[in-house]
């Protein structure tokens, strides 16, 4: 009688144990799972360049419209220009780099430029990047590049950021063209041929606008360089 009523109290504490054990591994697991979460929602803050590291080299030359149109090749379309005024859109390509101009159907008398593009890779950034460069390469000497897609949905965990900005590139609403070949009815944009943008903050004097610098990148490959004001209308 004493071993059977030993042999029960021995059943009995290890199937305790067993449960004790079972809910311990449970909690470790829900807790291991609770911190995998946070390291995956952990973020870091944007790149930042200083006006050196983002020098090009050999250096841009900002021609005006008609100097450009004398020496390079030129593309035009009416579109929507900055501000949301309607007027024709200049693409001139001068030596690799790709200059934007615009003449507002208000003020046709004046043709402004509002950006230009790095379109070649005999041009490089003082810190190094340049057109063809890959990814791979681009994360492995700066890692807090953000990463965004062409509707600005962010692809990475870099934060602190406004992302990117097209105002300042050629776009045309469907049908605003009569010579345009939109594709699928939608509006032409610049930006629409590449895949996802690589970003990255650039050094300003504190009473200015802040200026991003852009890696437009095509299967994973640099296609095109370009600084831009994020918070530009």
């Amino acid at each position: 009688m004493k071993r059977k009523i030993a042999y029960c109290i021995i059943v009995m504490a290890t199937l305790l144990c067993a449960g004790c054990a079972s809910q311990y591994r449970e909690e470790a697991s829900s807790e291991t799972g609770s911190m995998t979460e946070i390291k995956e929602e952990e973020s870091v803050s944007i790149q930042f360049f200083s006006l050196e590291d983002t020098e090009v080299v050999p250096e841009i030359v900002k021609y005006d419209y008609e100097s450009a149109c004398e020496r390079g090749e030129i593309y035009q379309l009416r579109g929507m220009l900055p501000g949301m005024g309607e007027g024709i859109w200049y693409i001139v390509t001068v030596d690799g780099v790709e200059y934007y101009y615009g003449r507002y159907d208000f003020s046709a008398d004046r043709t402004e430029l509002f950006g230009y593009a790095i379109v070649s890779g005999e041009y490089s950034l003082a810190n190094g990047i340049s057109v063809g460069m890959t990814k791979n390469e681009v994360i492995e000497l700066y890692p807090a590049m953000a990463m965004l897609d062409m509707e600005n949905n962010i692809l990475n965990g870099v934060v602190g950021h406004m992302g990117w900005n097209s105002t300042a590139y050629p776009c045309s609403p469907a049908g605003m063209d009569d010579e345009l070949q939109y594709v699928d009815g939608k509006e032409y944009r610049w930006d629409a041929q590449f895949d996802y943008v690589m970003i990255a903050e650039v050094e300003q004097p504190s009473d200015t606008l802040p200026v991003y610098v852009a890696l437009m990148m095509k299967d994973d490959i640099v296609s095109t360089i370009t600084f831009y004001y994020p918070t530009a209308g």
